[in-house]
């Protein structure tokens, strides 16, 4: 892509953000749910959409995000399969008229040698959800639903953060090698155009949560060298190329947490140069750890992760898991703990 259409993007997704549904703080802030590797099939996993609704009415979330992983892509062998699936992920969140957005994760589109069905295809689907927000994602990337949405003060006269959506991609094969692809270079400038963008319409950098699937491998930096607070029961699975993504997110200086699904068992929060990293844990039934729906373990293996953000001045966000069995991580309820853990 040239420097024209980086322009043209980045400006582009400004416009296409002004035109959508304007998301507001109310006077406790803005919550944010996000839950992560639903992996629905056509038929559905009963005890993941039980969960979801149950997070819903706890938290009583603005805005679902789900981060990749929404389909067990494999297990659907048909478009109208594919539809029915995604109906599946919508279903907690409409039926709570909530709006949601979702990224895609590495499994999601397994069934496209079956169903001929692109992301965009699958994203018009999702999109025709009345409470879905992927419309409006910036075309001609790398990947597909690359888009940012603002967060507004409670009189809607200015954002005072902005969410960043990010298509992690899927696989790369080498030979007889596959391994997991990365946030790619257009992706990227995207990211920065698009900042830069934001700053000098709004007078001032806007403060950022940015959301994909597959991690880092800044996630592999932080856990060997800082301290985390929550669960880490495996290794972190990144690509093995380093995308450049934290570096263009740690000069643009906006961003101030990445958040990623994919390892199913962890749900640890971290800092690393300035920037939280963490998970969001796992909210399907059907995939790994596979323990029984109604085994005690799931109280604390699935959940969701949950942020609020308070339009200050200065604008600022906290977060914590909301797990199975209700509970929340309690570390989170104690600012000062937490701010000492992380190195606030």
């Amino acid at each position: 892509m040239n420097r024209r259409s980086f322009l043209v993007s980045g400006l582009s997704a400004v416009a296409a953000a002004a035109a959508e549904p304007r998301l507001q703080c109310r006077p406790a802030g803005f919550k944010i749910l996000v839950i992560s590797d639903l992996h629905y099939t056509p038929v559905p996993d009963t005890h993941g959409i039980a969960l979801t609704e149950q997070l819903i009415d706890a938290e009583k979330p603005d805005l679902v995000i789900v981060t990749g992983d929404c389909l067990s892509g494999r297990d659907c062998e048909s478009p109208e399969a594919v539809r029915r699936a995604i109906a599946n992920v919508a279903a907690a969140m409409e039926k709570k008229r909530t709006p949601w957005v979702i990224t895609f994760g590495n499994h999601d589109q397994e069934h496209f040698a079956k169903t001929g069905l692109d992301k965009h295809a699958v994203l018009e689907i999702y999109a025709s959800h009345p409470h879905n927000l992927n419309a409006g994602y910036v075309r001609g990337l790398t990947g597909a639903g690359n888009k940012h949405i603002l967060i507004w003060d409670a009189r809607g006269t200015r954002p005072v953060y902005c969410i960043w959506l990010l298509d992690s991609n899927e696989y790369v094969t080498e030979g007889k090698n596959t391994y997991y692809d990365w946030i790619h270079t257009d992706q990227i400038h995207w990211y920065y155009r698009t900042s830069i963008e934001l700053e000098k319409q709004y007078g001032g950098k806007i403060p950022g949560l940015m959301f994909f699937h597959i991690p880092l491998r800044e996630f592999n930096e932080m856990v060997n060298q800082a301290k985390i607070i929550g669960a880490r029961h495996e290794p972190e699975a990144p690509s093995p190329i380093n995308s450049g993504m934290f570096a263009a997110v740690l000069e643009r200086g906006d961003v101030r947490g990445i958040y990623c699904g994919h390892d199913h068992t962890n749900n640890y929060v971290g800092r690393w140069k300035g920037i939280e990293l963490g998970y969001v844990g796992c909210a399907g039934h059907r995939a790994y750890p596979r323990v029984p729906p109604e085994d005690p373990s799931n109280g604390k293996v699935r959940g969701g992760r949950v942020f609020l953000i308070s339009e200050g001045p200065p604008p600022r966000h906290k977060t914590w898991m909301r797990f199975k069995d209700g509970s929340v991580n309690w570390e989170f309820e104690y600012e000062a703990y937490s701010k000492y853990q992380l190195g606030y």
